[in-house]
């Protein structure tokens, strides 16, 4: 058997245990993100989360063309997210075989698949779909990059193509990888007027996608304010330069250090071998200061602004792959330890090192180093994946047992939680299109409450005092955060019965109104 005939088992083998490992995986239930990448497939308007900013103009597109065969958006999202992965995994062998060789691009493919972070965002309820693009794009862009570098003067418009349909995708990747690009088509053409033309085309391409968000979005104003307090309130939290606290600033960074050390973890022993091989290649040749190039700009804008999910590092996990493939290809017996390097990532992913009992990771404190990858670790496996999907399922199913046939019912729920996840209100529209859900907004500064069934919202208000209107008779499903401080209130002011995640009260003819965390129930309003 020739080596040709090789490759080719070599890749039917990987894309059989790509479908294997994702597809039997897969969430049966949308986490936020994924219900407004859901919602936007009907109509695209970022200003409602449609999807949420900034509105992913081309995956949006996309999904729209491949759910106009399935007609159902998991089955749209399942078919976007394994072909993107496969397609990671091709890219990932490009690159690694062109900067180095053959076996380092397979041994790139093999990592990245069963790679804890590129797993888990292939299956995570939220931005699964969304989140490989990060990592096929970066491979992609680092792949036209590489050969520009090299003197291959056509790739300098190749590349600027990527960045510019990259960016329609996620629009971050301009921010980390365009000093790649310009240094790159800079090095590799010596020439201005490459680097003008590549600019240009880039322009041209990211005006397609932002115009298209603008218009979307009912104009410039709309969207500059929007996008800017959007990036504001999800960067503030984490962001020393937007002002966070020291302690929650330092939980991003374990959160950045621990998500791409899982990409090093499991291959940083094989560094021994590769000093002792003479044949290596040097830290400061053309790969090491591309990979410098590749990595660290985008690593330190994430550490000064936000990074929140494991899928948010796929552009250098991606990256790390391809170097830890070549770094396992100097190594003897590579069959063996490669093996041994994978079946340790498949442990990562699969939860083989749990969370220490009654352990939380607050925002409050610095935490140990031990639960600092402990906590990280979790959040990029199948355990992450399966505790989101049973808090949805176990909710909606204490919603319908809770549900009374013979009087009315309505659901009460809040907007966010502090130190315990429930289902938000955001899925709940997705999966109860029919329920109407009073959403209480507590923890604003100025406090309101909206009804909104599927995605409209009926009724609204911030007006004091902030009356919600019940019936005379019925009963009350509150799906809030379990022991948080409104719970308390509540229970001090109703008898609370139900379940794990949903609570419910009843209102008699005898009801008197009731307030908790500013919050007037006021019965006896609607007949």
């Amino acid at each position: 058997m020739d080596e040709r005939q090789d490759y080719r088992w070599f890749w039917v083998i990987v894309i059989a245990l790509l479908i294997l490992t994702r597809v039997p995986a897969m969430p049966t239930y949308f986490g936020i993100d994924n219900v407004n990448l859901a919602f936007s497939l009907e109509k695209f308007d970022p200003r409602i989360h449609q999807p949420q900013p900034p509105g992913y103009p081309f995956f949006v597109a996309l999904a729209r063309s491949v759910n106009y065969f399935f007609h159902d958006a998991g089955k749209s999202f399942l078919i976007i997210s394994v072909s993107i992965s496969g397609l990671c995994l091709v890219v990932a062998y490009l690159v690694g075989t062109r900067m180095f060789s053959r076996s380092a691009g397979t041994i790139a493919a093999l990592l990245l698949l069963v790679n804890p972070v590129f797993w888990s965002a292939s299956l995570a309820p939220n931005g699964g779909p969304l989140r490989p693009f990060l990592g096929l794009f970066s491979l992609l862009i680092a792949y036209c990059c590489w050969r520009c570098w090299n003197g291959e003067k056509q790739f300098a418009l190749w590349s600027a193509v990527a960045l510019g349909i990259g960016s329609g995708f996620r629009p971050d990747l301009i921010a980390f990888l365009f000093p790649l690009w310009l240094l790159s088509v800079r090095r590799g053409t010596k020439s201005w007027r490459a680097i003008v033309q590549g600019l240009v085309v880039l322009s041209v391409i990211v005006l397609v996608w932002v115009g298209a968000t603008v218009v979307a979005m009912g104009g410039v104003s709309t969207f500059m304010s929007i996008m800017l307090n959007y990036a504001v309130d999800q960067s503030k939290p984490g962001s020393i330069v937007l002002g966070s606290s020291i302690m929650a600033w330092l939980r991003q960074i374990n959160r950045l250090v621990v998500w791409n050390g899982l990409a090093i973890v499991t291959w940083i022993w094989a560094v021994l071998f590769y000093f002792g091989n003479k044949e290596r290649i040097r830290i400061g040749s053309s790969q090491g200061a591309f990979f410098f190039v590749w990595l660290v700009p985008g690593l330190i804008i994430q550490a000064l602004t936000h990074i929140e999910e494991p899928g948010h590092t796929l552009y250098s996990v991606a990256a790390l792959c391809v170097l830890g493939g070549y770094v396992l290809s100097l190594v003897p017996a590579r069959e063996v330890m490669v093996g041994a390097t994978l079946v340790m990532n498949v442990m990562l992913f699969l939860d083989f090192f749990p969370l220490p009992a009654n352990s939380t990771n607050s925002g409050d404190r610095v935490p140990s180093i031990k639960n600092a990858m402990l906590f990280g670790t979790f959040e990029s496996s199948i355990g992450e994946v399966r505790w989101l999907d049973d808090i949805t399922r176990t909710t909606l199913s204490e919603i319908e047992q809770f549900t009374p046939k013979d009087r009315p019912s309505i659901i009460v729920t809040t907007d966010s939680y502090r130190t315990q996840w429930f289902m938000n209100w955001r899925i709940g529209r997705y999966y109860l299109p029919d329920r109407d859900l009073w959403i209480l907004y507590n923890e604003e500064k100025k406090k309101r409450f909206e009804r909104v069934r599927r995605n409209n919202v009926l009724e609204s208000s911030e007006a004091t005092p902030l009356r919600l209107p019940v019936f005379r008779e019925g009963r009350i499903l509150w799906v809030i955060e379990p022991d948080s401080e409104i719970y308390k209130q509540l229970a001090a002011v109703q008898k609370l019965s139900g379940g794990k995640f949903v609570f419910y009260s009843h209102v008699t003819t005898d009801s008197p109104a009731f307030t908790i965390d500013q919050f007037e129930i006021v019965p006896a309003i609607h007949p």
